[in-house]
């Protein structure tokens, strides 16, 4: 007789599909794919009890943040971001953003950040 699974929530996760390079990389260029992905997940309060990153020094993408060591890493504040274009440096210790902020987060880290080009062109 077989087991269920133990955790059935992982086959409805946002990020269920991407490479696990990708969901435990420790930057954010690499890591963008999952956070976006994580913006709209339906799962991202059982991901984060089931993984409990602060207590398992883990390392990736879970329920929308990025952990290094346990430890939630502070999105970068770079030109084109509200809080450069406000003169302000990210605050520590702020409330964790909605889907939509994450969202909006993620596209001005990515058109900043020179990420590769969605379609083909004159690039050489």
């Amino acid at each position: 007789m077989s087991q269920p699974d133990p955790t059935p929530w992982q086959a409805d996760a946002a990020c269920a599909g991407l490479s696990p390079a990708v969901v435990f990389a420790r930057r954010e260029r690499q890591a963008a794919p999952a956070l976006r992905a994580c913006a709209g997940c339906p799962v991202a309060r059982e991901c984060e009890a089931a993984v409990a990153p602060a207590e398992s020094w883990f390392d990736g993408v879970c329920a929308g943040r990025l952990w290094r060591n346990g430890r939630p890493v502070k999105p970068r504040s770079r030109p084109g971001t509200a809080a450069s274009a406000r003169g302000e440096a990210a605050r520590p210790g702020t409330a964790p953003l909605d889907d939509r902020a994450v969202a909006a987060q993620l596209d001005a880290v990515l058109a900043v950040g020179g990420a590769p080009a969605r379609s083909g062109g004159d690039r050489d």
